[in-house]
């Protein structure tokens, strides 16, 4: 099994930090690309054309390698909410079709649906369960005794809030029956669950950078099937997603065609000279150790945080529901509503909302931090 990889990043012996569903920390090796890159636009003298295209190439290959897509197939965008808005201005919305999603979505997947329903004249539907139920199998009857036509699915593997996971394979083909848009977002899991696209088909599936691919904030990327790298509508409109943008006289034509592929939904000033670096960087450096490795060393992790959490007399959702690489613990009765201040005072680190406590390690984590975390939980709740 893979083995810690603290020594790789810059994270304080005393620092207990297992966060990586809010905010990863990056790897040295990736920090110094950050600097190199930034000293790019300190020399811009020293610039050419290929600043401008050859690290987001790089990007988009790596990127792709990690949902089992190819390069053409994604585009370059700053946020998950970017790409979930342009999912939400290309996919069919008809007036009173049904918009579906899982209650407590997260934001980023939840406000352009809602916009688009006021604009379009449809509904969201939220679809809620029992601590007992599947979410896929509440999303399956939702699609299937719907009382008008589902026009779009907001899909993903697991419940950022809960935990929880999400058969989408299952619920992407209940769509394709309904003749609805699957549209998902991968930001609590590329990068940590191997994810191969052509086995689920969702119309689009957005995913950031800095949570699991350990990567920076302000950069994500977005998957587009076929279809619509056919047809699309891109958000923004600039040089530098049309076929001849890079030709020195670009300002003198007026360039209909997009590039190939996804390359047409990628956002204006792509070519960010830090940022590229950072998560090009990152993300070799996830190949290097291997999806699967990576995936057997959270699942060994998180296996290791309830065994620890049952110990403590802390519960969660039921096992055959857990995702394999986010622990959601309730606290219970023994939650504190200063909890969180008094973790962060004792360097530790996780996401506390209500009285779940959310415990997400990397590989850069061992059986020490959680020890330590739960020695600190029983210390301050008790």
């Amino acid at each position: 099994m893979l083995a810690s990889q603290r020594h790789l990043f810059s994270i304080p012996d005393d620092v207990t930090y297992l966060d990586v569903a809010y905010m990863s920390p990056i790897p040295k090796t990736a920090v110094e690309a950050g600097i190199r890159g930034v000293k790019v636009k300190a020399a811009p003298w020293d610039m050419t054309i290929n600043s401008y295209y050859d690290e987001v190439e790089k990007a988009r290959t790596l990127a792709a390698s990690f949902i089992g897509a190819q390069p053409d197939d994604m585009a370059i965008i700053p946020a998950t909410s970017y790409g979930v808005a342009v999912a939400a201005a290309n996919v069919p919305v008809a007036a009173g079709s049904v918009i579906l999603m899982m209650e407590n979505e997260h934001t980023s997947h939840r406000y352009a649906w809602l916009e688009l329903a006021k604009q379009k004249g449809a509904r969201v539907v939220t679809v809620q369960r029992l601590p007992h139920e599947a979410w896929a199998d509440k999303l399956i009857s939702a699609i299937r005794n719907s009382d008008a036509p589902v026009s779009v699915v907001a899909g993903t593997i697991v419940h950022w809030f809960e935990g929880t996971h999400v058969d989408i394979e299952a619920v992407a083909e209940a769509t394709r029956q309904a003749g609805a848009s699957l549209v998902m977002d991968g930001t609590q899991w590329v990068g940590a669950v191997p994810f191969d696209v052509s086995r689920v088909r969702p119309d689009f599936l957005a995913f950031a950078t800095y949570k699991f691919l350990l990567g920076p904030y302000r950069l994500a990327f977005l998957y587009a099937n076929k279809d619509w790298q056919q047809k699309g509508r891109p958000l923004e409109f600039h040089s530098w997603n049309r076929a001849g943008g890079e030709r020195p006289d670009f300002y003198l034509q007026t360039m209909l065609d997009y590039l190939p592929g996804a390359r047409r939904f990628d956002m204006g000033e792509r070519s960010d000279f830090a940022v590229l670096p950072i998560a090009i960087d990152a993300m070799e450096l996830l190949q290097q150790w291997g999806g699967e490795a990576v995936h057997d060393r959270l699942l060994y992790l998180n296996r290791f945080i309830w065994q620890e959490a049952e110990r403590h007399g802390f519960s969660g959702p039921n096992l055959a529901m857990r995702a394999g690489h986010i622990s959601v613990v309730d606290l219970g009765e023994r939650y504190r509503d200063d909890l969180a201040k008094r973790l962060r005072e004792k360097k530790a680190f996780v996401t506390i909302r209500g009285s779940k406590m959310r415990i997400t390690p990397h590989v850069y984590n061992d059986e020490a931090d959680i020890l330590k975390l739960f020695d600190i939980v029983e210390a301050l709740t008790r």
